[in-house]
């Protein structure tokens, strides 16, 4: 039996972070040449995004069982959105509080990976 990080999140924060891997997945495709590094990242992050389709609706939170490369596949992928969307949408109190909202809880992913 394994013992896989289990990442809690609220309901509501599943869709937000179904668009970020979307929105992620669809720059990556863009602006980098198919690796088999990046083919692998999107098949890790297609996984995680369709487990996060599949999740129960009304409930309050939502736990996604996720394997290590799982846990660095979100991670690059939030790390790439952040960029784009500093690049892309003007300066403002709303993108800057969500991209530090993301950053937060980029922070608590990177703490489910062992020490």
């Amino acid at each position: 039996m394994h013992d896989f990080p289990t990442l809690q999140i609220g309901f509501n924060d599943v869709s937000v972070l179904r668009n970020v891997i979307r929105g992620y997945l669809a720059y990556s495709r863009r602006v980098s040449l198919p690796t088999q590094e990046r083919q692998e990242q999107a098949r890790l992050l297609e996984g995680i995004f369709q487990r996060l389709v599949a999740a129960p609706r009304g409930v309050m939170e939502v736990h996604i069982h996720l394997q290590l490369p799982e846990i660095h596949a979100l991670n690059i992928a939030m790390l790439g959105f952040c960029a784009f969307v500093r690049q892309k949408v003007p300066a403002s109190r709303d993108r800057d509080e969500t991209l530090r909202d993301l950053e937060g809880f980029r922070q608590l992913l990177l703490a489910m990976l062992p020490g």
